[in-house]
């Protein structure tokens, strides 16, 4: 969740803490952006382990098809030699 999503979310409560003393208003509305930048610094934090784990999965699939081209190779290296024509001799 965004700080914006975060902000609009926590606009009715800030509309009751009104009714409220100035004091529980402003209260409530230090209480709403701290808990604003908590999400953003936590959006943050989340972002940056997807990044770390979309690195990770990269790597294993460039490894992963490294191998399948390695085998495949071999595999093409022990097989007979074809003319290369589709007419059913070989």
């Amino acid at each position: 969740m965004t700080k914006l999503n975060a902000i609009l979310v926590s606009a009715p409560l800030l509309m009751l803490a009104a009714a409220c003393s100035p004091e529980t208003a402003d209260n409530a509305e230090t209480t709403l952006e701290n808990a604003a930048a908590d999400t953003a610094e936590n959006a943050e934090v989340v972002q940056e382990v997807v990044e770390d784990a979309a690195i990770v999965a990269a790597d294993e699939v460039s490894e992963g098809a490294a191998d399948l081209r390695d085998n495949m190779a071999d595999d093409e290296a022990a097989e007979a030699q074809t003319d290369g024509q589709l007419d059913g001799t070989d």
